[in-house]
């Protein structure tokens, strides 16, 4: 059996595909084949490969288990393809990457909310720590302000809204949803995330604040309440 294997191992021609131990065994003659004339002779030890009977017996293992392994794997792969949500996903691409988009985009938002609050800091001197204070000028400067505060709120909302969004938006992704109404859901919350923030820093009208508010609040609650459906299925 061992030499059989070692044949079809030194062939490379698996039914499963190319051998590995085919491919280091064919490099093997190669390189012996290109060696000098004088030098074109195995070591002792060389031919680990065919040479000694517990070789053999371990490629006989390495047959079983890689034959094995093998239809694990088919197993695996024809149970994804039957599961309609991983199934969607992987045939059309579209509904993961909108998410991963959109997502990244609010995060990329988040910092630039970051970045206005520490700039506002600086401009009106209001600085929350004393040793920050002290540094800028005095501990007169250890005080709050109602900018700063402004951005400060900004932020929070953008945390209460944004970080169930990153979870919702994730799993509802591979729920296998039609792709342009997941394409709505993200960019409802995108857009109005994006409104509310230039609203409430640019202090605007509080009724387009409150309105981007509760549309962001609908696409959220829309996809927990789509999960929520989707896992007393499976119960």
């Amino acid at each position: 059996m061992g030499e059989v294997i070692t044949d079809e191992l030194r062939r490379g021609t698996w039914e499963h595909g190319p051998s590995l131990f085919g491919l280091l065994i064919w490099t093997e003659d190669h390189l012996l084949s290109r060696s000098p004339p004088g030098l074109q002779h195995k070591p002792q030890g060389w031919n680990f490969f065919s040479s000694s009977w517990s070789t053999q017996s371990m490629l006989c293992s390495l047959w079983d288990s890689l034959t094995l392994s093998h239809r694990v794997r088919s197993w695996i792969s024809g149970h994804l393809a039957k599961t309609p949500s991983m199934g969607l996903v992987m045939e059309n691409g579209q509904v993961l990457p909108a998410f991963l988009l959109c997502s990244t985009l609010l995060v990329i938002k988040m910092y630039v909310v970051g970045v206005i609050t520490g700039y506002t800091r600086l401009r009106k001197k209001a600085f929350a720590n004393p040793e920050d204070a002290l540094r800028h000028g005095g501990l007169q400067y250890y005080r709050s302000d109602p900018n700063v505060e402004r951005c400060l709120r900004a932020h929070r909302n953008d945390m209460e809204t944004i970080y169930p969004f990153l979870f919702l938006g994730f799993v509802y992704s591979f729920l296998g949803p039609e792709p342009l109404i997941a394409w709505i859901h993200f960019l409802v919350v995108l857009t109005s995330r994006v409104v509310h923030t230039v609203a409430y820093l640019g202090k605007m009208n509080p009724r387009v604040r409150s309105g981007a508010y509760v549309l962001a609040q609908f696409a959220c609650v829309s996809m927990a309440l789509q999960i929520l459906w989707e896992v007393a299925h499976h119960l």
